[in-house]
C-alpha cells in the first residue's frame, strides 16, 4: 500500500510541473565567468517563469549566486557543464523571516534563527531542479569554516544549499550536488517530494548532511551519496508534524558518519518509512573525522558510525519502520536503536517534554561487516522500553578482539546523552548484538561471526521480556554461551 501510494504521488509531480516556455539566464544579464554575482539576473528569470510557468535554463558555465528564491510552477534546467556556484559571502545570504515554526526555523523563545540558504523556497507547489548540472554550496569558503555545528552560533548561521519548508509537490533529480557550507538538501514540512538520480558529494566542512528529510509522501530513488556527516537523515522539528510515508531505494550511500538515521531531532516522530535495496560503504576521504585516532578500538581509518541509526530522543513516536535488502561494509556499529530522553523544546513549549516510542520495527536481509568493539544495539532506559522490534535474516560479520574484561562490562545507563554508538562507551560486553530494556524481541535466522577471536557472548539480554530467538548462528567464543540472559529477561529461545 506504502509504495502503491508513493507512486501515485511520483505520477502527481511529474504531471503537475508544467514546462511552457524556456527562460534563458543568459537573456536576463546573467554572466557564466565564476566570478560575476548572478542572484539579480537569475531571480529575475525565476520570477517571470513564476508568472507563466515554464523552465529556466541554465547554459552550460560558472555562474555565482547568493540566495534565489524559487517560486511556484518552476522548472531550474541545469544543462550540460552548468554550475551554480555558491558565493563564499555572508553578505549574499539574507536572514529569511519563515512563517512555519519549528525547532529548525525558531529558538524555542519563538525569535528567527537566520535560516539562510542558497536555494529557498517557503509555501510553494509544482517546483522541479534537474538536468545534468551540477549545484556547488562552496562550503570550503574561508567564511563559511566556523567548525562543527556552527548552527548554534545565531549571528553565524551558514546556509543550507537546498532549504523547502511547507512547500508542495517538489522534485530534485538527476544533477549533482556538492561541497555545502551546512546541510545540503533540507526539505521541513514538504509534501510529495521525489528525491531522484542524485549524485552528492560533501566534504568540504562540518554538518554537511547528504539529505535531511522532515516531511511526508517522499520518495528517494537511486542516488549516490558520499556525504561527511549523515548521508540519508529523517528529522523531525515538530509535533504538528510526523516525518512519514517514504520509500527509499537502490541507493548507493557513504558516510563519516551515519549512513541511514532516524533523528537526531525527533520531536514529533517517524511513521511508515520503508529503506530497500541500498549498499553502504566507506567514504572517499575523510577530511574532518578520524574516527581511528580519536576513538578507541577502530580497526579502518575511515569508517561509518553506524550503518542503520534509529534514534528517538525528543519525546515523539517511531512506528512502522521496515528495513530490507540492505549491504553494509566499513561501519563501527551496523544496527544502533536506541530510546532515549534528551527532551528537545520546540518553539512555546513550557513543560518538559514527553517521553517517545520506538515500536514496530522491522529489519530484514541485512548483510554488515563491522570495525568496532561498539557491536549491534537495542536499547531504551530504566522504565522504558523498545517494543516490537523484529531481526530476520541478518548477517553480521564482526570485529572481534574482545577480551575477558570487556566482557563483564557493564554499560551505564546514559538517557540523556547525545545518541551515538558511543554514548555507552567504546566497548560493549556483547561481540554481536546488545539488547537492554525491550519487549517482543524477535531475532529469527541470525549470523554473527567474527573477523578476530572473543571472550564477550554473541548475545545479551538485559531486562528483555517476551522475547524469541530461533536459529542463531555464532562464531565460538570461548567460555562463555553465546546467549547470556540478564536481570529480568524472559524469552523463548530455540536454537
Amino acid at each position: 500500500m506504502l509504495k502503491r501510494y508513493c507512486f501515485f504521488i511520483v505520477l502527481l509531480l511529474i504531471t503537475g510541473i508544467v514546462s511552457a516556455q524556456n527562460f534563458n539566464i543568459i537573456d536576463y544579464g546573467a554572466v557564466a565567468d565564476g566570478k560575476t554575482i548572478n542572484t539579480t539576473a537569475i531571480q529575475a528569470a525565476i520570477d517571470r517563469c513564476a508568472q507563466v510557468g515554464g523552465k529556466v535554463v541554465v547554459p552550460a558555465g560558472v555562474f555565482v549566486i547568493g540566495t534565489l528564491y524559487i517560486k511556484s510552477n518552476v522548472t531550474i534546467d541545469l544543462s550540460d557543464s552548468a554550475k551554480l556556484l555558491g558565493s563564499g559571502s555572508f553578505a549574499d545570504y539574507p536572514d529569511n523571516d519563515v512563517q512555519y515554526k519549528n525547532f529548525f526555523t525558531h529558538f524555542p523563545n519563538g525569535s528567527s534563527r537566520t535560516n539562510k540558504a542558497l536555494l529557498f523556497a517557503e509555501g510553494m507547489s509544482n517546483i522541479m531542479i534537474t538536468g545534468k548540472g551540477t549545484i556547488d554550496g562552496n562550503g570550503a569558503s574561508k567564511e563559511f569554516d566556523l567548525g562543527d555545528d556552527a548552527f548554534s552560533q545565531r549571528s553565524k548561521e551558514r546556509p543550507c544549499t537546498i532549504l523547502f519548508i511547507n512547500c508542495k509537490k517538489i522534485a530534485v533529480t538527476n544533477i549533482h550536488l556538492t561541497d555545502p557550507a551546512y546541510w545540503l538538501e533540507n526539505y521541513i514540512d514538504c509534501d510529495g517530494l521525489l528525491l531522484k538520480g542524485l549524485t552528492i558529494y560533501n566534504h568540504s566542512n562540518s554538518n554537511v548532511d547528504g539529505m535531511d528529510i522532515d516531511s511526508r509522501n517522499v520518495i528517494i530513488d537511486n542516488c549516490n551519496i558520499d556525504s561527511d556527516d549523515d548521508a540519508i537523515c529523517f528529522k523531525s522539528n515538530s509535533r504538528n508534524n510526523i516525518c512519514e510515508n517514504i520509500v527509499v531505494s537502490n541507493c548507493t550511500i557513504a558516510s563519516n558518519c551515519n549512513a541511514i538515521k532516524f533523528g537526531t531531532t525527533s520531536i514529533g516522530g517517524f511513521r511508515n518509512i520503508t529503506i530497500s535495496h541500498c549498499t553502504i560503504h566507506r567514504s572517499a576521504e575523510s577530511p574532518i573525522f578520524h574516527w581511528q585516532k580519536t576513538l578507541k578500538f577502530i580497526d579502518e581509518p575511515i569508517t561509518a558510525i553506524a550503518g542503520i541509526a534509529i534514534e528517538m530522543t525528543d519525546g515523539g513516536i517511531v512506528d512502522s519502520i521496515n528495513i530490507s535488502d540492505i549491504k553494509m561494509n566499513d561501519v563501527q556499529t551496523p544496527i544502533f536503536i536506541v530510546l532515549a530522553n534528551r527532551g528537545r523544546k520546540q518553539v512555546g513549549d513550557t513543560a518538559i517534554a514527553p517521553v517517545g516510542a520506538i515500536k514496530n520495527i522491522v529489519l530484514k536481509n541485512i548483510t554488515a561487516t563491522s570495525h568496532s568493539k561498539m557491536t549491534s544495539s537495542i536499547t531504551a532506559f530504566p522504565g522504558y522500553y523498545v517494543e516490537n522490534v523484529a531481526l530476520d535474516n541478518i548477517h553480521l560479520n564482526d570485529m572481534g578482539g574482545g577480551d575477558s574484561t570487556d566482557a563483564k562490562i557493564i554499560l551505564k545507563e546514559n538517557p540523556t546523552a547525545y545518541p551515538e554508538n558511543r554514548m555507552y562507551g567504546y566497548v560493549y560486553p556483547a561481540s554481536g548484538l546488545y539488547i537492554r530494556h525491550a519487549k517482543n524481541i524477535l531475532l529469527n535466522d541470525i549470523t554473527l561471526d567474527l573477523i578476530n577471536p572473543d571472550l564477550r557472548p554473541a548475545v545479551i539480554l538485559e531486562d528483555v521480556i517476551g522475547g524469541k530467538i530461533k536459529g542463531l548462528r555464532t562464531a565460538a567464543t570461548i567460555g562463555l554461551p553465546s546467549i547470556v540472559e540478564q536481570i529480568n529477561s524472559k524469552n523463548i529461545i530455540e536454537n
